[in-house]
């Protein structure tokens, strides 16, 4: 296997360009059981001042939640809920990992007016990143 050389020996558009690749890189979050793209840390959103969320379900269940304005690899699952919501204003819907459909969180949007306001709250155990 080829050494890769050092950033110095490197044409300087060829070491920026893999400098931009491995930006780039750092900033996905992906599914922490199959790898799957899941979006973007660059999409992390603060919901009623905060980012980091901790969360109790009726059943005891604890959940330590990030919210995001998006998460395209996610698949929304089952109808809209309004009980027992974490977000008031908000109904939630299942958000599974679109590849091993693995549970990774919620997606929440506006009760009224609908078609509004939405972030997902995912699971922070469930995914991962590259860095920061």
């Amino acid at each position: 296997m080829p050494e890769v050389a050092d950033k110095e020996s490197l044409e300087p558009k060829l070491a920026d360009l893999l400098e931009d690749e491995r930006q780039e890189r750092k900033d996905y979050i992906y599914c922490a059981v199959c790898s799957t793209v899941i979006g973007r840390c660059s999409d992390r959103a603060e919901v009623n001042g905060s980012h980091d969320h901790h969360f109790t379900n009726p059943y005891g269940l604890q959940f330590h939640v990030g919210c995001f304005s998006q998460a395209l690899g996610c698949e929304i699952a089952g109808p809209p809920q309004r009980a027992d919501t974490w977000f008031m204003g908000f109904q939630w819907r299942i958000a599974n990992c679109a590849d091993c459909r693995r549970h990774l969180g919620w997606y929440f949007d506006r009760i009224a007016p609908p078609g509004g306001e939405f972030f997902y709250g995912l699971i922070l155990d469930r995914i991962q990143h590259d860095g920061d």
